[in-house]
């Protein structure tokens, strides 16, 4: 008679344990996705940026979205027609997620590809575009430069992408966006880089057939634009890079950097060019 009395407890206890469980599950699993708290999910491949206030986490992911198709139809006679449209499709998206130190998501940024197609009498040719990142940080804000490419083949479709993009980002998101324009060809030369407080940027805008057209130095003291500066080659003919790919802030806070057959210097307010 007790065994009875305590299998027929027991069996109660796991039904009413059973119950709870399932409709703790459902009530959590009937939430909307954006109800669900979404954190900072590091993968083997993401980069991470610690800042006072929490960190930043950049990855590259597959997902579904409408973005532009990009394509160059040649006709017989040699005229090439030129269409945009936006279209949906799976493609890379480079996404940057904020949390607070607490792992707390704050915000969320997305930079999807482009799709681009080209046709001629010899053959059609398709593939995506990924935006590339370039990323650094002081204590409190990460800057990103975000430029688009194209295939090495095609680089003309570059013209028709977005504008390439420095975004200074904070606690609460976005703190300031400089447009660096848009150009035939994709930029090349890109560097990013900073000592805490100050943070230079340089890049290089190439015509079509790979020659130099202008270079373009930015410096930055936190969120605040000290120096912007565009500088074009004097010699037309050269296919040498106006900008190197190289800067640095030496240890006493000025701004070096390379230029075609010198190298430029921003100090104190001011610009120097020195040549080699």
């Amino acid at each position: 008679m007790v065994v009875r009395y305590l299998i027929f407890t027991l069996t109660v206890f796991i039904f009413i344990v059973g119950i709870t469980l399932a409709f703790l599950y459902t009530a959590y699993h009937s939430q909307p996705p954006a109800q669900q708290k979404e954190g900072c999910l590091i993968t083997s491949d993401s980069r991470v940026f610690t800042l006072d206030w929490g960190s930043v986490v950049l990855q590259e992911v597959n997902d579904t979205k409408e973005v532009p198709l990009v394509k160059f139809i040649v006709d017989s006679q040699g005229k090439t027609n030129i269409t945009v449209e936006n279209v949906t499709a799976k493609v890379p998206v480079v996404v940057l997620k904020a949390c607070s130190k607490d792992g707390e998501l704050l915000w969320r940024m997305e930079f999807p590809s482009y799709l681009w197609a080209y046709e001629d009498s010899y053959g059609k040719e398709n593939g995506t575009a990924v935006p590339k990142v370039l990323a650094t940080h002081s204590y409190t804000y990460l800057y990103i430069i975000v430029y688009q490419t194209a295939p090495r083949a095609y680089q003309e479709f570059r013209a028709k992408a977005p504008n390439d993009y420095l975004y200074i980002l904070g606690e609460n998101g976005t703190v300031k966006v400089i447009d660096l324009g848009s150009n035939v060809v994709p930029i090349r030369n890109v560097f990013l880089t900073s000592n805490g407080n100050y943070v230079l940027i340089g890049f290089e805008k190439p015509q079509p057939d790979g020659s130099p057209y202008s270079g373009e130095i930015i410096i930055l003291n936190k969120t605040e634009v000290l120096f912007r500066k565009t500088f074009f080659i004097k010699d037309p003919s050269c296919l040498c890079n106006i900008i190197p790919g190289w800067g640095r802030i030496n240890r006493d806070g000025c701004a070096v950097f390379g230029l075609y057959n010198g190298r430029g210097e921003y100090c104190n307010g001011k610009f120097t060019y020195k040549e080699r």
